[in-house]
Parts: C-alpha cells; sequence; structure tokens
C-alpha cells in the first residue's frame, strides 16, 4: 500500500472544515486538487469514506472508524518532524485552536504576533465558535487547545484549564436611556425591557447562555427576549430601539459602538477565561509553547485577575 500522507490529511482537513470548498480556501489548494486527494485516498484504501450525496457532509462507517487512527497517525507524523528540530533547539509544528469572538478580536491579535516572534517555524490556526462548538473540538481532537469561559463547566471532566482573565457582564444601552443614569443596573430594573443576548439562536433558550448565567442569582423571571451568536448583530439591534443588550465586556469591546453606552450589570456573577487542554492527551512542544505565550501575555484592557479558588 502507498498511502501519501498529504491524502490523510487532506481528508482530515475536509471533515473539520465541514466540506471540499472551505478546505481547499484553508488549505490554499484548488477544489480539483482537494477531490483528487480524497478519492486517491478511498481508491488506496479500497473503501468510500464520505457519503457525497448526502449535506451537510457525512463520513460513512469507515470513515468513521478511520477519522481517530487518521489523527493520531498525522500527529505522530508531526511530533516526528517537530523533534528533529527541537534537537536543534527550533519549536515547529502546527497548532489548531479553538476560541470565541471576542478572545480571538480582543486578545489573541498580540499572542500571535509575540508567538510569530519567539517561535516562526509554528503554523497556527484558529477556528471561532460557541462553548459547545469549542468543548466538542478538543474532545473530538479536532483541535490541541481551546480559549473558552469557564463556565458552563464542559461535560468532558478529562480538560485541564488555567485561568486566564475575569470580565464583568454588561448593560448595552441607546445613547439616551434612562437606565444610563445609574452607574450599575441592578438586573430587576430589566423586568421591562426586551433583552437581547448571546448565545445559540437555534437551542431552546428564552435568554442566551451568557444571560442565563448573569441572571442565575436574581430570584425573578425575566421576558424573553432575542438571541444571536454574532456580537455585531447585539449591538445593530440596541442601536436600532429593539431592546437592551447584555453580554460580556469584551464582547462590547469589539463592536461598532456609535450610539451606544454601556454600565456593569450588578450582579455577583462574571465571566472567567481560561485556556484549556486534554489532559489525557500529550502535547506537541508547538502546542505547549504556544499555551505559554497565552499565559505570559497581558490580560485584556479592563478585565482583571481570576481570584484563586477558596
Amino acid at each position: 500500500m502507498a498511502l501519501d500522507l498529504t491524502w490523510l490529511r487532506t481528508w482530515v482537513d475536509v471533515v473539520d472544515a465541514g466540506g471540499f470548498a472551505r478546505a481547499a480556501e484553508l488549505g490554499h489548494l484548488s477544489q480539483p486538487r482537494v477531490s483528487a486527494h480524497i478519492s486517491n485516498l478511498e481508491k488506496e484504501l479500497g473503501c468510500t469514506l464520505i457519503e457525497r450525496r448526502v449535506r451537510p457532509l457525512t463520513l460513512t462507517e469507515e470513515g468513521k472508524a478511520l477519522l481517530p487512527r487518521a489523527r493520531a497517525v498525522l500527529a505522530a507524523a508531526d511530533e516526528l518532524t517537530a523533534g528533529v528540530l527541537a534537537e536543534r533547539g527550533i519549536v515547529s509544528g502546527s497548532v489548531k485552536v479553538a476560541s470565541f469572538a471576542s478572545a480571538s478580536s480582543e486578545f489573541l491579535p498580540a499572542v500571535i504576533t509575540r508567538l510569530e516572534r519567539e517561535h516562526p517555524r509554528i503554523e497556527l490556526s484558529i477556528r471561532d465558535g460557541d462553548v459547545r462548538t469549542i468543548e466538542a473540538a478538543l474532545s473530538e481532537r479536532r483541535v490541541a487547545v481551546a480559549l473558552r469561559p469557564v463556565r458552563p463547566e464542559p461535560r468532558d471532566r478529562s480538560f485541564s484549564v488555567r485561568p486566564l482573565w475575569r470580565e464583568p457582564f454588561v448593560v448595552v444601552l441607546p445613547t439616551g436611556h434612562p437606565l444610563l443614569a445609574d452607574e450599575v443596573i441592578d438586573p430587576r430594573q430589566l423586568g421591562g425591557e426586551r433583552v437581547i443576548t448571546i448565545g445559540n439562536p437555534l437551542a431552546d433558550e428564552g435568554l442566551g447562555s451568557e444571560a442565563e448565567s448573569a441572571f442565575s442569582s436574581v430570584d425573578r423571571q425575566l421576558p424573553a427576549g432575542t438571541v444571536s451568536d454574532q456580537p455585531s448583530t447585539l449591538g445593530a439591534m440596541v442601536r436600532a430601539g429593539h431592546g437592551i443588550g447584555v453580554m460580556n465586556y469584551l464582547g462590547f469591546a469589539m463592536i461598532k459602538q456609535d450610539g451606544l453606552e454601556i454600565r456593569e450589570l450588578g450582579v455577583d456573577h462574571y465571566r472567567d477565561v481560561g485556556i484549556w487542554w486534554h489532559s489525557g492527551r500529550p502535547l506537541t512542544a508547538a502546542a505547549q509553547a504556544f499555551i505559554a505565550t497565552v499565559i505570559a501575555a497581558p490580560r485584556p484592557e479592563g478585565t482583571w485577575e481570576v481570584p484563586a479558588a477558596r
């Protein structure tokens, strides 16, 4: 059997990207080249790995069985190359990172600049998502490291976490709104307002996960509102007068702020953010270097240190 690792890597990239076109774009390949790699791999293995007539992308039973072994083979190949370079004092390799929008916007750019300066042979790819997709990507080994809020706690108990920063929940208001008279807003003042928040808009949630967490200490049922997975949408909706927003501080920092103001939400709940990895799997030297760079980086402006657990 003459199995080309490039074919295997392309197939895994197609699975992770959710389609041939996206994998071609991310891998800087033509779509016909991606299709040829997959066809060559299937021909060499003597089986079909992807259901061509099913959307979204679906693996055959053979494909599902191959995927974890393919990831292990590619990881071993990367580690072999990285090990040879490490003997010469060079840290190299690729690191896939899952993150969420405000961390990717307000924290990671400076981290990537420092990483490129100190370890230019490391190739980094960032994939944004919500807490559920981030957890799934880490559990399924589609990424090696993740930036993720500490709450809700992940279902996978094999994760390790290093806290990075704490940020408040804020209320986003259109300029001139009466609630701006208060520096801190009691959540009970929002009872008559339509709440717009961040979460999974396709989940069965009256409020987004962030508002649910922020209001969990308040003994009052707040009205259902609008849930979006895009901070920019929240800002646009508030600006247009369709409600008031509740979101994390850094989420507001990344959006267009014309016509908007914020006040801290007066709750004893915060968004704590950490860097996560799977404790049951060895980290490559490149992943360890990324984690070290993240931990050493300054916290984003407007956030503070997570207090030590008692």
